[in-house]
């Protein structure tokens, strides 16, 4: 399905940059021709829709996207490189372990992309039919598998070209990377527009990029945009008209405020999930109103905020997020119990809390997993903590977690709040401008050099933990 947004261009605009690396800039006209030369390629090898799910794990971030659009022209399914459920993995490089491998050999590679390249014939796919398998983001547990369909595909392409893609025809970064669902949306919308997709570019040396590239889309976490403000040269002078989308995390004010003020206005908050693609997306600039704020939800989708029992509550009031709409996938790939604890009567229960506010944007207060139970019997989410401490100057990163204090008899939790911060910063700082709330419980700190989050910038808590917990029978014994 994709793969033919890259064959009209080849006609249409065959010299436009379709893919951008560090070290080269690839035309639609050569992409689609190493499209139709990999899927002969791998058809010669036996590679039909009857393969089942292929996981592509390629050491070439360029023959990553190209074998993706390669499966997609066979009409099979291709997944990421983690994929514990492919049925089959397409790599060039020994690795123990996983799905059975469909091993290429560099040799093999080569002699493939200097084939004379042959239009393979266009299918008439199902759109309910399998396109791509992504892997949920989770943070405690292994990623559930979510199923994409062609037509999921496509839905999910027309929202983000008229969401964080609308009026975008130059270049789409994303650093997450086309493994995540952000980095898959990007660049399906990239060519759809007839853009280029910019592929392996680090936070560290996206500044020169920003000044030379045609101007588009950036996606990335709060951690990535962190560590490319931080990488910003003296001088540095982007393109104008970035927009940028952040994602996977909740947006501290003072990191949006800083990256407007030095890259581009145009920040956006991009709010989904690997299940239901995107359920809010919004202005960074209204963060300075009210934290937590992820804007609301686009057309095609309905969302509830929703009490224990899973009745609508009214504006203001706290509960979980829901969400029916056709770019929701069903259930999980192979877990029958988790699809039935979170896919319900048509609903995705998100296991999100927060509220809606008068004007129908959505505050995103935190994860239902990640609520504290201290000591004392207090319930407590942490990014009220952790939105509290962003706000602190000097502060670099952060996260609530619970976990025993040393040399209590009672085991019970208490509250603690990993810190990353500046080289030159008084501690002591974050102390008294956390007391300045008075809703909050007063947290022990762990300074940390880097918070643990996943791939899509989400805390790892139970590492916090477990990290804290080591630290303090070291500390004992």
């Amino acid at each position: 399905m994709f793969d033919g947004f890259i064959r009209d261009n080849a006609h249409w605009t065959p010299r436009a940059p379709a893919v951008i690396t560090p070290n080269r800039i690839i035309s639609y006209a050569q992409f689609d021709a190493d499209i139709d030369r990999l899927g002969a390629g791998l058809a010669a090898l036996g590679v039909t829709p009857a393969s089942g799910v292929i996981s592509i794990s390629l050491e070439s971030p360029y023959l990553q996207l190209a074998a993706m659009c390669a499966l997609a022209r066979l009409g099979v399914a291709s997944s990421p490189s983690g994929d514990p459920g492919a049925d089959l993995r397409l790599t060039d490089r020994d690795r123990p372990g996983g799905p059975p491998p469909l091993r290429v050999t560099a040799d093999w590679l080569s002699a493939t992309l200097a084939a004379e390249p042959r239009p393979l014939p266009q299918l008439e796919l199902d759109p309910e039919g399998l396109g791509r398998v992504m892997l949920s983001s989770g943070t405690t547990r292994v990623p559930k598998r979510v199923a994409l369909s062609w037509r999921r595909i496509e839905i999910a392409n027309f929202t983000t070209l008229r969401t964080y893609g609308a009026g975008k025809t130059g270049t789409y970064v994303s650093l997450t990377g086309v493994e995540s669902l952000l980095g898959f949306g990007a660049f399906v919308a990239a060519w759809s527009a007839g853009g280029a997709a910019a592929t392996a570019l680090t936070p560290a040396d996206l500044p020169r990029w920003l000044e030379a590239l045609a101007p588009g889309f950036v996606g990335m976490t709060p951690g990535q945009l962190r560590t490319l403000l931080d990488a910003l040269p003296p001088g540095f002078r982007p393109q104008p008209q970035w927009r940028f989308g952040v994602a996977g995390a909740l947006l501290p004010a003072p990191l949006a405020r800083e990256a407007m003020a030095r890259i581009t206005p145009d920040i956006r908050i991009i709010y989904g999930s690997t299940e239901c693609s995107l359920l809010a997306y919004g202005h960074a600039a209204d963060l300075e109103d009210e934290p937590g704020v992820v804007g609301s939800t686009p057309a095609g989708a309905i969302l509830e905020v929703v009490d224990d029992a899973g009745r609508p509550l009214p504006d203001g009031q706290s509960g979980e997020f829901r969400i029916t709409s056709e770019r929701m996938t069903q259930g999980y790939i192979g877990d029958p119990e988790a699809s039935a604890a979170r896919f319900r009567d048509g609903w995705f229960y998100t296991r999100d809390v927060g509220r809606r506010l008068p004007d129908g944007r959505l505050v995103l207060e935190g994860r239902a997993d990640d609520r504290l139970n201290l000591a004392g019997g207090r319930k407590f989410m942490p990014q009220v903590l952790e939105t509290a401490a962003f706000a602190c100057p000097g502060v670099i990163d952060c996260a609530a977690f619970a976990a025993p204090e040393a040399g209590r008899a009672d085991g019970l939790d208490q509250c603690w709040l990993a810190v990353t911060a500046a080289h030159d910063f008084d501690r002591e700082a974050l102390a008294r401008h956390l007391g300045q709330y008075g809703n909050l419980p007063p947290p022990r700190f762990a300074w940390i050099d880097e918070i643990p989050r996943n791939a899509m910038g989400k805390v790892e808590r139970g590492k916090l933990r477990d990290l804290l917990l080591t630290a303090l029978a070291q500390d004992v014994g």
